[in-house]
């Protein structure tokens, strides 16, 4: 399980789960059922447009929004936490179109 991470994916200057990611949402809380006492954290992520502010705000609320999902979904709300990195970690390149979608994300990782 130390290897578990799971993205989900975001359009441009939404906080709304992109339907595409539901299936790695059935996922993600598949193993969360299957570790019942482990705490994991959502990260919040943006692409690189617009301000550090607005992208720092919209990375929260991305990271909201998918443990909300959890916990509408039966996860119990004390093994999540989650936070917002804005646009400081991004996975692929800012300049092109397709690494932009990619740093539009969460990220569910295992932290004990």
């Amino acid at each position: 399980m130390n290897d578990f991470a799971k993205s989900i994916l975001f359009d441009t200057g939404k906080s709304t789960i992109k339907q595409v990611s539901f299936g790695t949402l059935a996922s993600i809380k598949s193993v969360m059922n299957e570790y019942p006492f482990a705490k994991f954290r959502i990260e919040g992520h943006t692409d690189s447009t617009g301000s550090l502010a607005t992208n720092e705000r919209l990375s929260k609320e991305r990271a909201a929004a998918v443990k909300d999902y959890l916990i509408a979904n039966g996860v119990d709300a004390s093994r999540l936490e989650s936070e917002g990195f804005g646009p400081s970690r991004p996975v692929a390149d800012n300049k092109t179109a397709a690494g932009r979608a990619q740093n539009r994300r969460t990220e569910v990782v295992v932290i004990k």
